[in-house]
């Protein structure tokens, strides 16, 4: 079934890249060696990810990199140049019908002619350029989660949530810095990860030195992590040596008490369809305890309503990344972003620190999550 459903999204992509090819080609006027370096930059262009994928343990660091991250802009972009020529095209099957302008008019535009070609690729070229833009804006989130489970001799705990950093080809040393630097500011008391810290690959993580980074952060009460599904994508015990060495604490279907009041939670992903229903990971956490609950993919509010989670910390949606996919994020989690109440029990999850794949956000942004733990009276 897998791989009934992967042949067809295959062709389905290969077709679409073709209309999108087919309309681009169409716009350039006669000319031999125009065309010839449009073939050759749309063929790199959308060819990229099916020469990585097969070969990039063989490829050297750079010209894996080079083409993973041409690939995957690549998909974001691909994506506005359909939508574009979908447009277009269902307004000329309109204008058969309604002729509210010149069919000659209509054909002149559409067909080699330069400066639709430039306005058609400036259009993409600019939406990508500003959602470029945002995505090197980090959004600062802050919460106050008032709780009588603290103690009054410590009434405040600083918590900063992270997710979807997704290190490795697209984002490497310099930018992890500039995060850890972010971090730091905030003071936390604790830092902690909703998973996908890793894209594809520990040996790129690894070579790039960005365990020694993630040893920079600074929180007095420990850094902490769940696992995501590119954990497992990366290779389950390769990415939790990476956490290891970078020395953060990974939960699987664990619990620790991080001080007598409060108790990290962290699930496995539901990429291992053996992990544990959260109440039997729970039970033996005293319900005095104020239970922070880490699971990457947010698939189930109700679990932790149930389970009496006092604050769950989850990622993976991405909000959709660029408009219009947050629509089909939006269609497919109860809360694909942000702060919602489930009876006594707060869901927060984050649209992610980082990225997967093209370095844009059209629509939604990169964030880091503060929540400020404060004691209240019962």
């Amino acid at each position: 079934m897998k791989v009934v459903f992967f042949i067809s999204a295959l062709l389905i992509f290969l077709t679409a890249n073709y209309y999108v090819a087919l309309r681009l080609y169409q716009l350039i006027p006669e000319n031999t060696i125009v065309r010839i370096a449009f073939i050759i930059i749309f063929t790199i262009c959308a060819g990229s990810l099916f020469v990585f994928f097969p070969l990039y343990e063989s490829l050297s660091f750079t010209v894996g990199g080079l083409l993973y991250r041409i690939g995957t802009a690549w998909i974001i972009a691909f994506g506005y140049f359909f939508l574009l020529f979908v447009i277009i095209d269902l307004l000329k099957l309109s204008n058969n019908f309604f002729q509210f302008m010149d069919k000659d008019l209509v054909q002149t535009w559409t067909h080699h002619n330069y400066k639709s070609f430039f306005t058609v690729i400036g259009a993409v070229v600019i939406l990508l350029f500003i959602g470029n833009i945002n995505y090197h804006k980090k959004r600062r989130v802050h919460h106050n989660i008032e709780t009588s489970k603290l103690t009054s001799e410590k009434e405040q705990i600083r918590v900063v949530g992270i997710s979807d950093l997704h290190l490795g080809y697209t984002i490497g040393a310099e930018e992890l810095k500039e995060w850890v630097e972010i971090i730091n500011s905030e003071k936390p008391d604790i830092v902690v990860i909703g998973g996908d810290l890793i894209d594809n690959n520990t040996d790129v993580v690894f070579k790039m030195g960005l365990d020694k980074i993630l040893k920079n952060i600074d929180a007095p009460m420990g850094v902490y992590a769940c696992l995501g599904n590119h954990e497992y994508i990366s290779g389950k015990q390769e990415s939790m040596r990476f956490h290891e060495a970078s020395d953060i604490t990974v939960l699987k279907d664990t619990i620790l008490n991080v001080t007598d009041y409060i108790t990290l939670i962290g699930r496995d992903d539901v990429s291992n369809k053996n992990r544990k229903p959260l109440n039997r990971v729970i039970n033996r956490v005293d319900e005095r305890q104020f239970k922070l609950l880490l699971d990457h993919q947010p698939s189930n509010l109700n679990e932790a309503e149930e389970a009496k989670i006092d604050l769950q910390f989850s990622g993976h949606t991405h909000n959709g990344q660029v408009f219009p996919f947050s629509l089909i994020a939006e269609s497919m989690f109860e809360n694909p972003h942000g702060m919602i109440k489930k009876g006594l029990t707060s869901i927060y999850v984050s649209s992610g620190l980082g990225i997967w794949g093209g370095k844009f956000r059209i629509g939604t942004q990169s964030e880091y999550v503060v929540f400020d733990l404060i004691h209240k009276q019962k």
